[in-house]
């Protein structure tokens, strides 16, 4: 009897270690992870790298895949070629108010706020310049900001960007805030079994329409926003999962348009460099970089990035690597990792050779 408590001991302690260890390794970084996280997990991943115009690593190259964020370049896009056409006024003042009706709390990790308090806005009071309002959509990645500027521009135009950039695998674009009240709104008296069901049920069209409808709702009542949402982890996966998606094809060919500096005219193309390429405005990065433009997006089960970047002795790198049904330890891990992948990657070109041969490896 007593050998088997003992035995039973050492099987706890042995499984308590295992669980420990995996936990402790979750939270160190490592700086080939993302890659390595695309090639053993094909059916959560899509990855492609390009350097100098090379292939270095690819995968699921047309698999559509929820963007997060990482949509937000389009709005960018759009929103440089109307200031290009004379449409919109980058200098014009825009009431900082008129951009909370679009902020949910508690909803964006913080972005807008952080955005709003700082230094670099607080100057300005209470009315901002139109074009900070994008930048600020780009640099903290503000949801309000995002779905002010989808009203701004028109929503039709935007999503006519995808048509013209030739995108072969993209989703329409559509008010992603507002979606997040869609269960509430429409589905408030289903169990959360039968409101999966409902949802999964709903056409593209008819989900896009009932995020169209509560977008005109929060632009008319300012207080909409501050409606209770159930956002436990089944409602923000049934959200999450119907968010725009696009292919790493696509977003590269968008990567390479931006960092060539040759595809837009002068006008547009400056007023992207603004919006996109902040980052530039920090020493430590014009020490490694001609410029650089970058834009990731998060839930709890996606993570996704986009990259475009040229360095001192004129090496080009455009990459993106869309991730989708993770799991909380794997999210954790790329959330340590992903920075140092990224800096990796554009600075060291051993990194670029390791994928490579990964990828070959594999293929």
């Amino acid at each position: 009897m007593i050998k088997k408590i003992i035995l039973g001991m050492v099987i706890v302690v042995v499984i308590a270690a295992a669980a420990g260890g995996y936990a402790i390794y979750s939270f160190f970084p490592e700086d080939d992870y993302m890659a390595r996280f695309a090639i053993e997990n094909p059916d959560k991943s899509a990855f492609l790298l390009i350097r100098n115009d090379t292939v270095i690593g690819q995968q699921n190259l047309h698999q559509e895949m929820p963007l997060a964020s990482t949509v937000k370049f389009i709005i960018a896009v759009e929103f440089a070629e109307q200031v290009g056409k004379g449409w919109i006024l980058p200098e014009e003042n825009i009431a900082k108010k008129e951009l909370l009706n679009f902020y949910v709390p508690n909803t964006d990790g913080g972005a807008h706020n952080n955005w709003s308090d700082s230094d670099d806005i607080l100057q300005y009071g209470d009315s901002i310049p139109l074009i900070s309002i994008a930048k600020g959509m780009m640099q903290y990645s503000s949801n309000a900001n995002s779905e002010w500027l989808m009203e701004r521009l028109g929503l039709e135009n935007i999503n006519n960007q995808l048509a013209k950039l030739d995108f072969k695998d993209h989703t329409p674009i559509y008010p992603f805030v507002s979606s997040l009240f869609i269960t509430e709104e429409y589905f408030k008296d289903k169990t959360e079994d039968e409101l999966v069901d409902a949802i999964k049920n709903i056409s593209e069209e008819q989900y896009i329409n009932y995020a169209l409808d509560i977008h005109q709702k929060m632009l008319q009542d300012p207080e909409y926003r501050n409606q209770q949402l159930d956002l436990n982890e089944t409602m923000q996966g049934i959200w999450s999962d119907r968010l725009p998606a696009g292919s790493v094809s696509d977003y590269v060919s968008l990567m390479k348009k931006l960092n060539s500096k040759t595809y837009y005219d002068e006008k547009t193309q400056t007023v992207l460099n603004e919006i996109i390429e902040t980052s530039m405005r920090y020493n430590s990065t014009k020490e490694f970089y001609q410029h650089i433009g970058i834009k990731g997006g998060s839930t709890l089960f996606i993570m996704t990035k986009a990259l475009y970047a040229e360095d001192h002795k004129g090496n080009k790198t455009e990459m993106a690597y869309f991730f989708n049904g993770l799991e909380a330890q794997e999210r954790k891990k790329m959330t340590m990792s992903i920075n140092d992948f990224d800096r990796t990657v554009l600075r060291n070109p051993m990194m670029v050779q390791k994928i490579k041969k990964l990828f070959s490896t594999y293929e």
